[in-house]
């Protein structure tokens, strides 16, 4: 009896390791120490995709004041895929015991300078390509974006907290019409951005 229920906790971890496994960098507001974090995120049978950047540490950041952060999205499987990443910022301030997550909001408190060209941000969240991303470790998507920078405007209380920007990527084959299958489940948009989206990802569909 012993033996299942550790098998069944062992379960219900399974899902909580797959949404760790993302890529991040940590840069401090004020005079905290930074640190970098890279994980590679996701891989089903022939799917291997990697995220990459550009990063090079600094001391600290200010507001206002930009960090080159270049990220771009490699296909190192042997299958062509659609890719579609979500970007997760957090500002957290740390206190003794006290723990505080502070708003940190594209757009607002974080400010990226996001390629609208080839990618495209979806009523869900999802920044999608809107490329086949050919199974050649020679290729690499654009860049999604190319330099972090904190607004200016942040509050007194902004003082000291760590920022922390979390890049999940999920990719799907090629195949009519998978990501729809897959991203959507099996709907297909009729309006707004992912309309959009589908139009383009439709026309290149295998």
């Amino acid at each position: 009896m012993k033996d299942k229920k550790k098998f069944i906790r062992f379960l219900w971890m399974i899902p909580a390791l797959i949404m760790c496994l993302v890529i991040g960098s940590v840069v401090a507001y004020a005079a905290m120490t930074v640190r970098e974090e890279k994980v590679n995120f996701f891989q089903i049978g022939n799917f291997q995709t990697k995220i990459e950047e550009v990063f090079k540490e600094p001391t600290t950041i200010s507001p206002n004041t930009s960090v080159e952060k270049k990220v771009t999205i490699k296909n190192t499987g042997s299958v062509d895929q659609f890719i579609r990443v979500m970007i997760l910022p957090e500002i957290r301030l740390e206190s003794g015991e006290s723990n505080r997550l502070l708003p940190s909001k594209i757009g607002e408190e974080v400010l990226l300078d996001l390629n609208t060209t080839q990618w495209k941000l979806g009523e869900d969240g999802y920044y999608y390509y809107l490329n086949v991303l050919e199974s050649d470790p020679s290729k690499v998507t654009e860049n999604l974006f190319t330099k972090v920078t904190l607004k200016k405007e942040l509050g007194q209380e902004y003082q000291n907290a760590s920022f922390n920007l979390l890049v999940k990527v999920e990719a799907i084959n090629c195949a009519k019409f998978a990501y729809r299958d897959a991203w959507w489940q099996g709907t297909t948009p009729n309006n707004g951005d992912l309309q959009i989206i589908d139009n383009q990802l439709a026309g290149k569909a295998k």
